[in-house]
């Protein structure tokens, strides 16, 4: 797959999903947003012509795992730099296993796993401090999801059409390179498969089935599906975005061409002892946060 069309994909899938939160913020009530993410209430007013963003800002796309008597883990981390101005967006994806100190809430830190703040901090608000901390920029709205949820809205919209790059065999289901038609529980058990392979293919497979995710949700027939969707998001997802910020975010989304969203990497190394971690460099960790901080103007 090129890097124009995982830009492309990339793209797609956020612009669908804001614009679900967009229809699910219209009909419930938004969530309470953590301490931690600038989040501005608005008045009720007439409405008015959907607006771009005023200023450059930041989203968090929290995929969270959780299983029952547990109270769950990040699977998946996506920051996206949004500057509306020069409509350009740059999209960071953050391997699961990176070391880093995180946030334990009440002051407390320790050295850990990114995706373990969830579950040994206080969830949704210390996942937000660890990656402010590591990254160095401000997180202004998140949205998290969990699993079920995702798999549900694979299961609304039929199943995904996706290209498997080789064949593996993952909780249960089996995978034949080449296309493939997957259900809500192959897709969610494709996109979370490790086995002899690493974070940033498990990122293109995402990518893959949110590709086919928003094809499907051009077709008319999403319009029957708004009520089982709005039901989906509502018990499956929480977010600090209010209608207006959805609305804002998913118009200037919709405005930024391809060649203006770049996809940022970590390089770093892998690190085995009694436990697996990816070692980010402290070099590189400030070569991505100098891309992140310009791009939102925090620094010249």
């Amino acid at each position: 797959m090129s890097k124009g069309l995982r830009l492309m994909l990339a793209a797609s899938c956020i612009l669908f999903f804001l614009g679900g939160i967009a229809m699910w913020n219209a009909h419930t009530r938004p969530s309470e947003p953590p301490k931690t993410a600038r989040h501005h209430p608005v008045r009720n007013r007439p409405e008015a012509p959907p607006v771009p963003l005023d200023r450059p800002t930041t989203l968090l796309l929290i995929g969270v795992d959780q299983r029952r008597g547990d109270p769950g883990r990040t699977d998946a981390l996506v920051l996206l730099a949004i500057h509306p101005k020069k409509k350009s967006v740059k999209i960071l994806h953050v391997p699961r296993d990176t070391k880093v100190r995180i946030s334990l809430g009440r002051g407390r830190t320790a050295l850990d796993k990114i995706n373990h703040a969830y579950a040994r901090g206080d969830g949704t608000l210390s996942t937000i401090q660890t990656v402010e901390s590591f990254l160095d920029v401000p997180v202004d709205h998140y949205v998290k999801v969990n699993m079920k949820g995702f798999r549900n809205i694979v299961d609304l919209f039929q199943g995904v059409d996706v290209n498997s790059p080789r064949s593996f065999s993952y909780l249960g289901h089996r995978f034949h390179k080449g296309p493939m038609h997957l259900n809500g529980s192959q897709a969610l058990a494709y996109i979370r498969d490790r086995t002899g392979t690493n974070d940033f293919d498990r990122h293109r497979r995402q990518q893959q089935v949110l590709r086919s995710l928003w094809r499907k949700s051009k077709h008319p027939s999403t319009l029957l599906k708004l009520n089982r969707l709005f039901n989906i998001l509502r018990v499956h997802t929480e977010t600090s975005l209010t209608l207006k910020d959805a609305v804002s975010l998913y118009y200037t989304l919709s405005r930024v061409p391809e060649k203006n969203i770049e996809t940022l990497q970590f390089h770093g190394r892998d690190e085995w002892g009694s436990r697996y971690y990816f070692i980010v460099p402290e070099k590189e960790r400030l070569r991505i946060r100098s891309l992140l901080r310009r791009h939102l103007e925090l620094e010249a």
